[in-house]
């Protein structure tokens, strides 16, 4: 698979031409992996770019790292500060109008820019992030059948008097077997539990003979996230209710994620799913937003709300996850991730042999 870091770097360069500025200092772990193709950490480099070159500020020990880099960023050693040394060569290239993001800077780094004279130029690189290269794409869909093929495994295998805790385990293993860096979340959830959208799996809740279960996870896979929920009622004696919120759930998810196609307004995915949810008489049961876009986070832009600005475009993947919770029975949550094309889109974390009712 080809890395296109530089041709991200290539795009962001346009951009600081376009915005007349000689250079930005970057500095969030996500915006060094996002430009390099390397796993680097805040703490790690500080880079420099500007118009027509790209400067790597790390340590010695670091160095080694940036050879997947080394084709189109010039690595520099230092020792020490390397803010202060991002800062010291922009001087000597006279650079005189620098920006950075203070989105993605730390209280004390942000204040030393400010103080150094630096513009803000808030969510560039967030705002680039939304639409996939093709690179990225693979690695999303990988994070997402690594999931998807994990709950395939461990769903047999959940069984009355384990506890959440256990199948959490279960689930960790099944996806870092599979090749996952990291598993970010990992919510297990049994019964009344489910009514709480983001709770933490307990050793003491041993599921029952009948319960209803809720599992939301996803993994990291070479930085890129999944994110996917399934709901099901575990025994042979499911209330009328719970049959009710699952198919109500269902269907709103059904009429958001029909409608994801580029062009489509953000807010929409929202009204569609909610309208339906709404018209079954668990609005007030619905308490977050329809989806969200995964990518280097496992929440980024753009957000699928009421009122959300902007339209979905061609390769941006989001989730689409409606919910209804009712306090101190169950809750049932369904969410896929989705990379959205020109005509509609195609659902990365649903393995094409097994049905909805999962």
């Amino acid at each position: 698979m080809k890395n296109l870091s530089f041709q991200r770097l290539k795009d962001f360069q346009k951009l600081l031409k376009k915005a007349q500025l000689d250079g930005y200092v970057c500095m969030s772990a996500l915006e060094l992996r996002y430009f390099s193709g390397v796993d680097l950490s805040a703490e790690e480099a500080v880079f420099l770019l500007t118009p027509r070159k790209a400067y790597c500020l790390t340590k010695e020990m670091i160095a080694p790292k940036m050879v997947l880099a080394k084709d189109f960023m010039t690595v520099k050693a230092v020792r020490g500060d390397m803010l202060g040394a991002a800062l010291d060569l922009a001087v000597k290239s006279k650079l005189r109008r620098l920006a950075f993001d203070p989105q993605t800077a730390d209280f004390v780094r942000g204040e030393k820019l400010s103080r150094a004279g630096l513009c803000r130029l808030e969510g560039a690189a967030a705002e680039m992030r939304k639409a996939k290269y093709a690179d990225e794409v693979a690695l999303v869909e990988k994070s997402c059948r690594i999931a998807a093929e994990a709950f395939e495994e461990v769903k047999p295998q959940i069984k009355t008097g384990m506890s959440e805790e256990d199948v959490r385990v279960l689930m960790a293993l099944a996806m870092m077997k599979r090749g996952a860096d990291s598993v970010p979340f990992n919510i297990v959830c049994f019964g009344e539990n489910c009514a709480d959208c983001h709770h933490t799996p307990s050793a003491k809740r041993k599921l029952k003979k009948n319960d209803a279960v809720l599992m939301d996870f996803g993994c990291f896979y070479q930085g890129y996230c999944s994110d996917m929920t399934r709901s099901w009622w575990h025994g042979d004696k499911e209330p009328a209710e719970y049959t009710k919120i699952w198919h109500v759930v269902s269907m709103a998810k059904q009429a958001a994620d029909g409608l994801l196609r580029a062009g489509l307004p953000t807010a929409e995915v929202d009204r569609a799913a909610r309208d339906v949810i709404e018209d079954a008489g668990y609005g007030k049961y619905y308490i977050h937003t329809t989806g969200h876009g995964i990518g280097l986070e496992v929440h980024e832009a753009p957000v699928e709300r009421k009122g959300a600005v902007g339209e979905l475009e061609e390769n941006f993947v989001v989730t689409v996850e409606p919910g209804i919770y009712l306090p101190g029975k169950f809750g049932v949550r369904l969410e896929d991730s989705y990379l959205v094309t020109k005509t509609g889109s195609k659902n990365l974390t649903q393995l094409k042999k097994h049905s909805a009712r999962k």
